[in-house]
Parts: structure tokens; sequence; C-alpha cells
């Protein structure tokens, strides 16, 4: 019998139906000629109630969409992104390597040329096997038009495995050859895809529970847990978790801001962390390191001179988060039983009230008339949520001031830790607040919401979320200013090739129809305006009009030259 050619269209049928099973909800499309049996497939599988479309032109920003729609579920669900070849395949890359390091379950899908027209320089066509390297967990090249429909739809089901494999999630590449004719008018794509469609539950299950940390631990030792971002797992298990581990050995809990909400954590442990005095007398034996840390240096010393650093990460050697080679364990989850009653709370009392200490001197540091810069924003900022809210937070500076002068944070948190880059923070957010039941608001820097505008561009009559963009605006780099190249020596071109300044307000490069822009000056105002945003639904952008870069690099410095004063050699 002979072998008869599968149509581009059929396929296109064939790889959203296998989606679909496998549990994918959401699709990010960026238009293009290649693609389009993905794309006809993809919109009439929307009208038909199976999936929801979003279509965005700039695929980097699709990439990013992409990602902030699978963070934003809890725990991640797989989120497909499809574009069509050549460079708008590779504009997919930022959002690939931060779904890697992130463990993000992102599902690329790129549409190619067939192999006879690879390599012999045909339009719009390039070498896109390997185009994402190391980048990603797997890749499948969809070769084959055959009658056999099964090799494409096996190949999305292993693909979606190796996505969302619990102990190492992450972005998986699909590139598809798609053959001339791309569609077929007279094909009848509401019957081919309104056929029931077998569906499983695609998700990120919580790993289980390891039983050799607690025998890593010597009893009696005084040690500090650090949880630093756990894209993937179940936030809430892992709170209780790691809450559950603290209260077994007394040890304090430093959280960084992307860390599972509920917590019982420190308030300033990175200050703490920072004042010399406190911790010549309170330097922990063992350090427990779970998920991605290092967001201040503060942290980042401790792990280079702790005794003994424990890992709780479940992914494999070379991903895990070890940025000096100082850990002694690893182990992929914190305990389920526990062989040992609450550890005594002296050392852990101690702690908490330096916390106590440290939070009344940073509230008297960015209390009355302190400067409007950006950890005031950020501390106004995580005043203004609620419990039931979503918080995203953009790399760089405001991270770092939400982690040391936010103070304790009851919104559920997100942030790009995976590289910590400024680039697709507007997508991002956009993707998380869609998948929130809810009001999110984000907080950004000027450059990072001008880095990627196109975010803000959403298809004509898709659903807007309920969303506040809180920027703040310092004319440029804030962060460079508390770094080495800020030294005197080097103030002739710091301006340019650091500072990046614009001259003018970030408002006006924001402007987009459908989006509110409001810009404030003062804590009043920007109290003001949240509130007035949080009850209109919508897209709100509000610019935190802030004082001097210089400025607020002295507040900065401020914070971190605090000092706890109270006795706290007595329990």
């Amino acid at each position: 019998m002979s072998e008869s050619r599968l149509s581009s269209q059929s396929r296109g049928v064939y790889i959203v139906r296998a989606l679909i099973a496998g549990g994918v909800t959401d699709v990010v499309l960026a238009p293009g000629s290649r693609s389009a049996p993905l794309a006809v497939a993809l919109s009439t599988s929307e009208r038909l109630g199976l999936l929801r479309l979003h279509v965005r032109m700039d695929e980097r920003s699709a990439g990013y969409l992409a990602l902030g729609l699978a963070k934003g579920s809890r725990p991640a669900r797989p989120v497909a992104v499809v574009t069509t070849s050549g460079t708008a395949a590779v504009n997919l890359h930022p959002a690939v390597v931060e779904a890697s390091y992130g463990g993000v379950p992102l599902i690329a899908l790129t549409a190619d040329r067939p192999p006879r027209l690879r390599g012999v320089g045909a339009h719009q066509t390039i070498n896109q096997v390997g185009l994402f390297a190391s980048a990603i967990r797997a890749e499948f090249d969809l070769t084959a038009a055959t009658s056999n429909a099964d090799a494409d739809a096996d190949a999305v089901r292993a693909a979606l495995a190796v996505a969302t494999d619990v102990a190492h999630p992450g972005p998986v590449h699909l590139n598809i050859a798609l053959d001339e004719p791309l569609v077929d008018p007279d094909f009848d794509l509401a019957a081919a895809l309104g056929q029931p469609i077998p569906r499983s539950a695609s998700t990120l299950a919580q790993p289980q529970m390891g039983e050799q940390l607690w025998d890593a631990i010597a009893q009696g030792e005084t040690g500090l847990i650090v949880v630093g971002d756990v894209t993937g797992m179940d936030s809430a298990a892992s709170a209780a978790a790691i809450n559950e581990f603290a209260a077994r050995t007394g040890w304090p809990v430093l959280t960084e801001p992307s860390a599972p909400q509920l917590l019982v954590g420190l308030r300033h442990g990175a200050l703490l962390l920072g004042d010399q005095k406190f911790m010549a007398d309170h330097h922990p034996e063992t350090v427990v390191t779970v998920g991605r840390v290092g967001l201040h240096r503060s942290v980042m010393s401790l792990l280079r001179s702790v005794h003994r650093h424990i890992v709780v990460d479940p992914r494999p050697t070379g991903w895990y988060c070890d940025p000096f080679g100082t850990a002694k364990f690893k182990a992929d989850a914190l305990p389920a039983r526990w062989p040992a009653e609450p550890a005594p709370t002296v050392w852990l009392d101690q702690w908490i009230r330096a916390d106590a200490d440290m939070s009344r001197q940073v509230e008297q540091v960015l209390s009355g008339r302190a400067p409007f810069a950006g950890p005031l924003v950020a501390r106004k900022a995580v005043a203004s949520l609620n419990a039931e809210d979503q918080f995203v937070i953009g790399p760089s500076w405001p991270m770092r001031h939400v982690g040391e002068a936010g103070g304790h944070i009851r919104a559920h948190c997100i942030a790009n830790r995976g590289t910590s880059g400024i680039d697709g923070i507007i997508s991002t957010t956009w993707g998380a607040a869609l998948r929130h039941d809810g009001y999110t608001l984000a907080l950004i820097g000027d450059l990072t919401s001008v880095y990627d505008r196109n975010g803000l561009l959403g298809a004509p009559g898709e659903e807007q979320p309920h969303l506040t963009y809180l920027v703040v605006d310092n004319d440029g780099g804030g962060i460079f200013h508390s770094l080495e190249q800020a030294a005197p020596q080097f103030a002739a071109d710091f301006e340019r090739v650091f500072g990046t300044p614009r001259g003018y307000g970030v408002a006006q490069l924001l402007a987009t129809p459908g989006v509110s822009v409001t810009t404030v000056h003062d804590t009043a105002e920007l109290h003001t305006t949240l509130v007035q945003c949080r009850a209109v639904n919508g897209v709100h952008i509000v610019v935190a009009q802030c004082e001097d870069r210089s400025v607020e690099a002295d507040v900065v410095t401020t914070l971190r030259n605090l000092s706890v004063v109270s006795d706290l050699s007595t329990s």
C-alpha cells in the first residue's frame, strides 16, 4: 500500500488536539505565514471553547507572556507559544532561557520549512534545529508528513512529559516542518477539532519529601534557612514544609521576596546578615538553602563562609543553586517525617528580637521626610497589598528594595529569578495577571518598563487583566550607583555607559491605548492612586517620579549600615 502525505492543515489539527489533550489551556501566538496551519487550528479551538488564545505581534513579548501564564498557575502548568520561521523563532530565546533556569514548563512551537528547503537559501529560513541549544530540556524536529498522524501527537505528549518532569521542569522545543499548501479553505476545522478530546491534568507535582536531610543535621547546631524562588512547586505545600522544618530545628527563616507565601520568616533578614556586629555573635553553623537564592550580597557572603551549606532542590547537578560549590549535602526536598519534637527557641528568639529592632530602624529611615525614592516606594507598594493579591517584582533594584525595605509581604509573589533579566517583565506580568483571580500589582524600574513596551499591546478584543504597573522612574539604572563602577575614577563615563539617563519622564513612552497612565510625586499621591487603580478593572500604569538616583543610593547605604542595638545576650 502506498503511503499518502498528510496535509499541513491536518498536522496542525493533530498537534493542537495533542496540546489540549495534554492539559494545555493557554497558547500564545505571534502571527506568521509558515505557522498558518497551527494559527487557524488554534483560533478555531478557541471559538469551540477548547483553549484560550493570546495573540501578540512581538515574538519576544509573546514568549514572556507565555512564561507569565505558566508562572501564574499554582503549581505551574505548561503553556505553549507559537511562532513562524526565521528570526521570529530566535526572538523566543530570552524567554526560553528564563524558563530553563526558572524551571518553567514552556512549550516553544516554531514553524519551519520541510527538510528539502533547509540549507538551500530559501526565503525566511534559518537552521532552527538546535536553535535553543542547552537552554531546553528536549527538542523534537517534526518532519514527518505521512498518513501516520500519531507521530506528531506522540512528540507533543513526550514534550509535555519532559516539560513537566517533577525533578527538572523547563522548556521544550517542537520544530514543526510544514509544507505547502499551508491551509485548505475546504478543510472542515470545526468538525476535526470538535471531536471529543480526552484531557489529562498536566501540572507539576510536589516532589516526594526526602528523609535523609534530617540525618545530615547534627542536634544542637545553630542554623539559618534561606528560601528563594521555588517556581513549579506547590507554594502552599512548600511553605508548610519549610515552616515545620523551622519549628523542628528552631532556626530562623530568611525569605527572598519571591519565596512562597505563608512562610514565617524574618522581615529584614538581609540587613541582619549585613550587620557585622550582630553576625559576629550569631554566625550560624549551618545554612539550608531552598530553591534559587542569591538576591542579596549579604546572603552570598554568608554562603562563602558558613561551615556547612545544605541545598534543598529537586534539580540535578548543574542546575540547583550552589554558587560557590560549598554545599556539603543535597536533598531533593524537606523531610515528610520528623523524628524530633520542636527545638528550643533561644537561638530563634534572638534573631526575632534583632529583626524587630531592625524593622523599627527601617521604619524610622523611611518615615517622615524620607526621600521619595525606590526603597520608600517599595515599602508603600508592599503595604498596599492584601493576601488575595498577586505581586510581581521586577529584577535589579526593585527586587532588592522589597527584600531590604519592604517588610512582610502578604500577597503571592512572582518574579523572573531564573536569569533575573529586565527583559520581558511587562509581558510576564500580563500573563501572570490573566491567570490570577483578582488584583495584580507589579513593581518595576523605568528601564525595565521601556524594554518591553510592546508587552502592553494586547490584541483588540482580548481579555484585559486587573493589573497595575508601578514604575519607579529615577531616570536610569539606579542599581549601578551601589556597585563598584560608581567609584569616582569612573565618573566621567558613568552616566553614559551605566546610568543611561533619558532626560525626560517615562510616562510618555508608556502611553498605550486602553491603558491609563498616571504620574505621582509623593507618598500621598501614590497611596491615593493605588487605591483608585484597585477599584477600577483594567490595566493601569502608575509612574512614581522619584528623586535623583544618587539620593536613592544614599538611602540604600543608610539602610545597609543599620546595626541592631537591642541587647540580645539573654533569652
